[in-house]
């Protein structure tokens, strides 16, 4: 069943633009069908994920101090002109060929020389370079003590904490996830993953609105319903048993270009995510399955 959230005390016309549909429904039937995979397939996919390809590019350069690059980079990891993908292997490429940094400062100048010449993170360098700035304290702490933002909930608080932003913020869930690939590269267990929500994307927000969980068009689930969404995956990751943490890969890197493949159909769509979901599961998931899946993921076209 649909449920409807408003803002209380607006007007009319103020509560009928505030009005978003969480479709409790389709978080259970997308749940359902995303229990069908077995943890053996969320496993491969990650070791599959081109950014965490990068990431381990990343440790086998630099050690423990790769997850503060991780972080670093994470933290900038947004309005970018390349897909997420090629993008963190031009970081790596590029971050495997200078010095390892000793303090927060020496990151973030080598950040902002990357800001300078990379080609898939050229909008609103000057911000980011502040938003680094700002985060320096934390990246020196990770430096020097790699081993105890091990636990990310202790990440994620402290960088919401310096950059005066709430902790389910994309970037900031976004870093928890990299550092986590990073000690996974180095062979580290973390805690407090369980509890880190889904980074939404542009490319997870067009999912939200294409799997019917939440009834507003990817734009503004963007926008004004982000923590709708945020709280909708999180009921979806409840549900199926398999944390945000994870969920994000199995469905994120599936939907690469999914935009496009949505102008030549729904049905196009499904065999195109389907079909990556197989490769990326290196056939873990069968096509049925996958299929499954994907006509529950995509289960709307959100630009109709």
């Amino acid at each position: 069943m649909a449920e409807r959230k408003g803002v209380q005390g607006c007007g009319i016309e103020g509560c009928i633009k505030a009005l978003v549909i969480v479709d409790r429904a389709r978080i259970s039937s997308v749940a359902r069908a995303l229990r069908n995979i077995p943890a053996s397939a969320i496993d491969v996919i990650e070791l599959n994920d081109p950014q965490y390809v990068a990431v381990k590019k990343l440790v086998y350069v630099h050690g423990d101090r790769a997850v503060a690059f991780a972080v670093a980079n994470a933290l900038v990891s947004y309005r970018l002109s390349l897909p997420g993908e090629r993008y963190w292997l031009e970081f790596a490429e590029w971050a495997s060929r200078i010095q390892t940094p000793s303090t927060g400062k020496d990151l973030v100048d080598a950040m902002k020389l990357f800001l300078a010449e990379s080609r898939g993170n050229r909008m609103v360098t000057v911000q980011k370079a502040r938003r680094l700035e700002r985060a320096s304290r934390i990246l020196e702490s990770i430096l020097q003590e790699p081993g105890r933002y091990r636990d990310l909930s202790v990440l994620v608080r402290e960088l919401a904490d310096a950059l005066g932003a709430r902790p389910e913020e994309k970037t900031i869930v976004f870093a928890a996830k990299m550092a986590y690939y990073a000690y996974r590269a180095l062979g580290i267990d973390v805690v407090g993953k369980d509890d880190i929500p889904i980074p939404l994307d542009r490319r997870m927000a067009l999912l939200t609105s294409a799997s019917g969980i939440i009834g507003a068009p990817p734009d503004k689930v963007f926008t004004r319903y982000r923590l709708d969404a945020v709280r909708a995956w999180h009921e979806v990751s409840r549900e199926s048993g398999i944390p945000a943490l994870h969920l994000d890969a199995v469905v994120w890197l599936p939907a690469h270009g999914i935009e496009r493949h949505l102008r030549r159909g729904l049905e196009y769509a499904r065999d195109e995510f389907a079909r990556k979901l197989v490769g990326y599961s290196k056939g873990i998931v069968d096509w049925s399955t996958a299929r499954q899946i994907a006509s529950q993921v995509i289960y709307r076209d959100p630009y109709a």
